[in-house]
């Protein structure tokens, strides 16, 4: 009988806090190559501050295990709590501690703990870092949009899709995609170039929010087109 190799997992993790806000990244390797990003604003109160932020990249990552069918992994860390609450070390005395200890005990995925120090030149986890605070940033810049009423609609509209495509050029860029934000084209649309193609964001009362993806194969549009959908997914 021929034995069927395991994948081996690693997870970066991290949290961020600006602006009162509070942001997660989490940084996925399989068989130590890169192989997912997630990041996002953390459902948790400022209080908690970039604690907070590390507690939901775990969970998420955790969850990402669940919908990949992932049974085993090692996460990394920079804060000693993260593993101190989910194994008991620590007792979680807060109701955000107990209830991310009891959300590990009970995610079935098995977790082998790595401490990292923080900001010691380790790139997957300054990877996780810079995702933080990017959805930190992209909360920020999306709010400005929607809130300047000094501009007119249309202006806010074009503004909001160059903050968006530069985002999602970043947001395709840590997920191992090479693309770059190329400009905004007739007031119109921001274009961001991408698997030897390009693809122009519109945002227009016709047209909110519309991605046009053009000279890439087929198979590429299906990813880029996925990868849309997780983006936008991850900044709610």
């Amino acid at each position: 009988m021929t034995e069927i190799a395991t994948d081996q997992y690693e997870i970066y993790v991290d949290g961020s806090f600006e602006h009162n806000t509070v942001g997660y990244g989490v940084v996925i390797l399989k068989n130590s190559q890169f192989h997912a990003a997630l990041f996002g604003i953390a459902k948790t109160s400022p209080e908690h501050r970039q604690v907070g932020g590390e507690i939901s990249a775990v969970a998420e990552a955790l969850r990402w295990c669940d919908e990949h069918k992932v049974p085993a992994v090692t996460i990394y860390y920079d804060y000693e709590g993260l593993e101190a609450w989910a194994t008991g070390h620590w007792r979680a005395e807060k109701e955000l501690t107990q209830k991310y200890a009891e959300f590990v005990r009970k995610s079935g995925v098995q977790i082998a703990w790595r401490k990292v120090t923080s900001h010691a030149d380790n790139p997957w986890n300054e990877k996780a870092d810079q995702l933080a605070r990017q959805a930190i940033e992209l909360r920020l810049m999306t709010q400005l949009t929607t809130t300047d009423a000094s501009e007119s609609e249309q202006d806010a509209l074009l503004r909001e899709a160059e903050t968006l495509a530069r985002a999602f050029a970043d947001y395709l860029t840590a997920q191992g995609i090479s693309a770059a934000f190329t400009g905004v084209f007739n007031d119109m649309y921001a274009r961001v170039a991408a698997l030897n193609g390009y693809f122009d964001l519109y945002n227009t009362r016709k047209k909110r929010l519309s991605l046009y993806i053009h000279n890439v194969s087929a198979e590429d549009k299906e990813r880029l087109q996925a990868a849309w959908l997780a983006f936008l997914s991850s900044r709610r």
